[in-house]
């Protein structure tokens, strides 16, 4: 019987809880019915922005396209008067575009530091690809980008941060040129006299990319520097 008073106490504590949440909804319909109405407003306007925002996207890859389009046809019979009037042309109409911390952005950005890179401007092509990778950190273009910005370091003589660049390139997974990135990082360090660390770097491109063939040219460089004595 004790279990039957607790169990019939709980259901009508239940009951006067239920009766208490019914009360306070008709009590407060209005304003709830006003907030559940500015809820459905603020779905719709988001739903609304978002849908602008593809919308803003999808125009802005189109005229990239037609920039890149532009700015490639028929190239290989041009003068070089005539790249040079193209190269500008791209980069005047990419402006607009190299703010967006979206694709768009990315796409636009990419595109300046290739023209930038030809060139052979490698202080704006290195700040487009480091902007182009900062926007789109975990997007596929964020190795290139890097590995593309370490070589625009290695133009300007800047190692330390070519080197850094090159690490982060390295770093993703399934980044078809990070064997490449992790040779280059050992070219600069026995470049610059640091034979141990070239060594070190050489060993990792070995051990992270057995087979590949910048890793059989790591080992041979191993295995010369040794023979050198500067290994040790």
């Amino acid at each position: 019987m004790a279990d039957n008073v607790v169990s019939l106490e709980k259901k009508k504590e239940a009951a006067g809880t239920q009766q208490k949440v019914e009360n306070f909804i008709l009590k407060n319909r209005k304003p709830l019915l006003c907030i559940i109405a500015l809820l459905v407003v603020a779905a719709v306007a988001v739903s609304v922005i978002f849908c602008v925002l593809d919308a803003g996207r999808k125009t802005g890859l189109k005229a990239i396209d037609a920039i890149e389009n532009e700015y490639t046809k028929n190239n290989d019979s041009l003068s070089d008067s005539e790249v040079s009037a193209r190269q500008e042309a791209a980069l005047k109409e990419l402006d607009q575009y190299l703010s967006n911390k979206n694709i768009v952005g990315i796409r636009a950005s990419m595109l300046a530091a290739d023209i930038y890179f030809a060139r052979k401007n490698y202080e704006d092509s290195l700040t487009n690809w480091v902007n182009a990778a900062s926007y789109g950190e975990k997007s596929y273009t964020a190795p290139i980008c890097y590995y593309n910005a370490a070589v625009c370091c290695d133009e300007l003589g800047k190692f330390d941060e070519s080197v850094s660049y090159y690490e982060k390139a390295a770093s993703v997974k399934d980044f078809y040129l990070a064997s490449h990135a992790c040779f280059n990082i050992g070219r600069i360090k026995e470049s610059n006299g640091d034979f141990k660390a070239a060594v070190e770097a050489y060993q990792k491109t070995v051990d992270s990319h057995s087979g590949d063939d910048y890793a059989k040219l790591a080992q041979s460089r191993i295995i010369a520097l040794r023979a050198e004595g500067k290994a040790e």
